[in-house]
């Protein structure tokens, strides 16, 4: 385990912080310009931190219990100090709650636009606010407790007890020292209210007796991903964290993806929390287009709008100088031909865990769209669920996925009692297997390629089993099996999703992938592998078991977005799928 950044979230925004230093802060919502952006820009991008003012060690950095509050605990020669940091319910803000035995020194340094425009500073009583000259936009600080004042962005922070509330205004005529602040949250209050918050979003879910803490932190993630106004869950709370350190592989996933929604929507009913899943899914459904392509585009915003165009922050030198640093993503321009499958598998699980014949049936239109598209456009190239730029071919997971929808859409149709279309759909349905099964399976290699007409493997071929396209016991696939461990396998359960792609060689391994092969294995009940891969997994997370995107395979620590959700949502079903093995 490493150390890095622990994740905050309030179903609004998201945080990231380490060791007393808020380094991310997007605001007023998830997709919004950070305030502070330190982790892109160590100089320009402005930070929040509270340490003490004497050398110190951390202790202590970790969530209290099943939360997203987090506890650090400072140690100096002369005593300790117990921050807390969390934020406030239904806020786009921030509170620190400190007990300190000794003199802290806080430092805010925010900048609006990603690092670009400073801040018009305001002093007032017992704080300070930081406008944007552009706008009526700020941010308020109110300090709650004894300090002194060092200059206008730094103070000394008294012994004993108190508080830092940030809260951001769009109009600062409404703001925390307007003359209606007195309606927003009371700190110690807001604590109770959140850490009850937390602890009741996970207490329902199925009960564990393997990797619990793994588990109920990977759920945890997931639930802070979710934009509570929407239902819509992001991929990620960041952007532009490299895939490869010095490299250009970096992406903005602070969007809710289709495939990595459904795939959280899984998870989720997996682990028994179906409203959360089915807020998923209504989200989804709500972007569905029953004239044309189904879903027109492979992410949304988190209010289902259209993500603004790619671009790039040419102030920003990047996470340790990986430059670029992107906002918006150019993948809302691909025509992505699997995330109907992954939909329609999600609701299909859906309902089977929740009985929910009324729900079904009132977004029937949905499912009847989404088959009428697949139908239509199943022989199609496509780009396929790793994202390539300029890259389309018939990938076979891509066909897989057009088999589940029609698959999931017919199954539901029959329960519906809709039996010319149940037929229909599943005679197709069989046409794109046995297509699959012609085109996808290189009988000259003996295993199943990554696209029609190749002869490589990719790690999306090990759910074919995981979506009962075939046995897993299938020499077919296990012989596929073999090849993919062989070939994509960097240590021991830790696994690259391909050899190359559009930008070049890939370097490290891929976290969802593990949870893939742990599931298959788990499948296959050799037990003993599954759990070397999960074991392997949770070790190279990070110490308060938070995954990336990526591993670097040398270090265990995160590359790429961060926390990301495939691997916390692939974790979930691994854990769960190999209790049930265990009863």
């Amino acid at each position: 385990m490493v150390k890095y950044y622990e994740f905050l979230s309030n179903g609004i925004t998201s945080a990231l912080i380490k060791e007393g230093s808020v380094d991310w802060l997007p605001l007023p919502r998830f997709d919004s310009p950070s305030i502070f952006t330190k982790i892109l820009d160590e100089e320009r991008g402005g930070y929040f931190s509270i340490t003490p003012v004497e050398n110190f060690e951390v202790m202590y950095e970790n969530y209290i219990e099943n939360t997203l509050i987090l506890r650090t605990i400072f140690k100096t020669d002369k005593g300790t100090a117990e921050l807390i940091d969390f934020l406030p319910l239904s806020l786009s803000g921030l509170i620190r709650i400190y007990d300190s035995q000794i003199e802290l020194k806080m430092s805010i340094k925010p900048f609006f636009e990603y690092g670009l425009i400073a801040p018009a500073i305001i002093k007032v009583k017992r704080g300070i606010i930081f406008k944007n000259p552009k706008s009526r936009e700020g941010v308020e600080v109110l300090i709650g407790g004894n300090y002194e004042i060092i200059d206008s962005t730094n103070f000394i922070l008294k012994k004993g007890k108190g508080y830092i509330y940030l809260l951001y205004s769009k109009d600062l005529r409404y703001g925390l020292f307007s003359n209606k602040g007195f309606v927003y949250s009371e700190p110690y209050e807001a604590l109770n209210k959140a850490i009850k918050y937390w602890r009741r979003r996970v207490e329902n879910a199925i009960k564990v007796n393997v990797y619990k803490e793994a588990y109920y932190r990977s759920l945890l993630v997931l639930l802070g991903l979710i934009y509570e106004p929407s239902g819509g869950i992001i991929a990620a709370p960041t952007t532009s964290l490299p895939e490869i350190i010095g490299g250009s592989r970096n992406w903005d996933y602070r969007y809710v993806w289709v495939r990595d929604a459904a795939y959280s929507a899984e998870a989720l009913i997996k682990a028994g929390l179906l409203v959360k899943a089915r807020g998923i899914i209504g989200f989804l459904t709500s972007m569905v287009d029953p004239s044309s392509k189904s879903f027109d585009h492979p992410l949304y915003t988190i209010d289902g709008t259209a993500p603004p165009a790619e671009e790039v922050l040419d102030w920003l030198e990047g996470h340790r100088k990986s430059f670029p640093v992107r906002i918006g993503n150019a993948a809302y321009m691909q025509i992505q031909m699997d995330i109907e499958g992954a939909y329609m598998h999600s609701l299909y699980e859906y309902y089977k865990a929740s009985n929910d014949l009324q729900y079904i049936n009132d977004i029937w239109w949905a499912i009847e769209a989404i088959a009428e598209w697949t139908i239509k456009s199943w022989k199609l190239k496509s780009t396929d669920l790793w994202e390539q730029r300029g890259v389309e071919e018939h990938f076979t997971h891509t066909k897989v996925m057009n088999w589940v929808a029609l698959d999931r859409a017919g199954k539901l149709a029959k329960e519906l009692g809709y039996a010319k279309e149940a037929e229909e759909w599943l005679i197709v349905a069989d046409d794109i297997k046995n297509d699959i099964l012609r085109n996808g399976y290189s009988e000259k290699h003996g295993h199943f390629v990554r696209y029609y007409g190749g002869d490589s493997v990719d790690a999306a071929l090990l759910t074919l089993p995981l979506y009962n396209f075939i046995d897993v016991k299938d020499p077919r696939f296990l012989k596929t099996l073999e090849v993919i461990e062989r070939e994509l396998t960097v240590s021991e359960g830790l696994l690259l999703r391909y050899k190359d792609d559009f930008l070049g060689s890939v370097r490290h391994p891929f976290t969802l992938v593990s949870t893939w092969l742990a599931r298959v294995y788990i499948k296959l009940n050799q037990l003993s592998k599954a759990r070397r891969i999960i074991d392997k997994l949770i070790k190279c997370s990070t110490d308060s078991l938070l995954l990336g995107e990526h591993i670097d395979q040398n270090s265990c620590e995160p590359r790429g977005n961060f926390p990301q959700a495939f691997p916390h949502a692939g974790l979930v079903m691994a854990i769960i799928e190999l209790e049930e093995k265990m009863v």
